[in-house]
């Protein structure tokens, strides 16, 4: 019976650790989106106007790689926000939980497996003389 509720304790802190990775990964795939909606509708707007602008100051071959170095670093800013995914408390308890539930499961299975053993051996003993014998002799035998 151990080993079942172990195995059960294993199984909803592994759907806990599923749960709060989901969430984890919807929020990083969520900045990603809100990333890449920013850059395209910031870039377009503001590439036209700002190249308009800097087409005053310098000639236009210089105006596009000004805008381009200023998207660059836009980019760059909004890919490093996204890209972090390390695992939080929630998950890495539940991840603990759970092995910690199979290696005690596994434990339990082995000593449930290991009491029919015993008592086969146990009763294949008892055909024996080993039971008249002194218990010296059985010790030493």
């Amino acid at each position: 019976m151990r080993a079942v509720s172990l195995a059960r304790v294993a199984a909803e802190a592994e759907l806990l650790r599923i749960q709060h990775m989901l969430k984890r990964q919807g929020l990083r795939a969520a900045f990603g989106v809100i990333a890449a909606v920013f850059a395209v509708g910031v870039l377009v707007l503001c590439n036209v106007a700002g190249w308009q602008v800097l087409r005053w100051y310098v000639q236009p071959i210089y105006a596009t790689l000004v805008l381009l170095g200023i998207n660059t670093v836009v980019l760059a800013v909004f890919v490093a926000l996204a890209a972090p995914s390390s695992p939080g408390y929630a998950e890495r308890e539940a991840l603990r939980i759970r092995q910690q539930a199979i290696q005690e499961a596994r434990g339990s299975f082995a000593l449930t497996a290991l009491v029919p053993l015993a008592g086969t051996v146990l009763r294949s003993r008892r055909g024996t003389n080993s039971r008249r014998l002194p218990l010296w002799r059985r010790l030493t035998g």
